[in-house]
């Protein structure tokens, strides 16, 4: 069974320029390029985020590095009962996995990408990732 997973640029006349990401990419669903040129792909099938070249070359895959952000240490602060549940939970969990695929491992450790579906870059180059499983954003700060 072929799947049509991957990208393709095209001029503004329709001419198809690239095609990158077949046998790489699982359901792609979002993509953004930046000023560079760099393109930025949800690979939601696979759990993660994939960075390309303008030329199509991969460059990094992302994969979720969730933390606490400051509002919710706030929020812990003050709500010291909740604070105690999540301090039970562990975001690096030592389990066996009966598949071990991408998509089981993002269910059980809660720091990865779990349905990655939009990526965006901003003005001061922050990456922002919607995660559709976990309904939260992630955002990483450029080097």
């Amino acid at each position: 069974m072929h799947l049509n997973n991957r990208v393709q640029k095209y001029t503004k006349d329709g001419d198809c320029l690239l095609t990158f990401g077949e046998g790489d990419l699982n359901l792609p669903w979002g993509i953004h390029v930046s000023p560079n040129g760099s393109i930025y792909v949800a690979d939601w099938g696979n759990e993660r985020i994939q960075i390309f070249d303008p030329d199509g070359n991969f460059v990094m895959k992302l994969r979720g590095e969730a933390t606490l952000s400051k509002w919710a240490e706030e929020f812990f602060n003050i709500n010291v009962e909740e604070a105690e549940a999540r301090d039970k939970s562990n975001l690096e969990l030592d389990i066996d996995l009966f598949v071990n695929t991408p998509h089981e491992e993002s269910a059980h450790i809660e720091k990865l990408f779990w349905g990655p579906i939009s990526v965006e870059l901003d003005s001061s180059g922050r990456l922002y990732v919607t995660e559709s499983n976990r309904h939260r954003i992630q955002v990483f700060e450029p080097n």
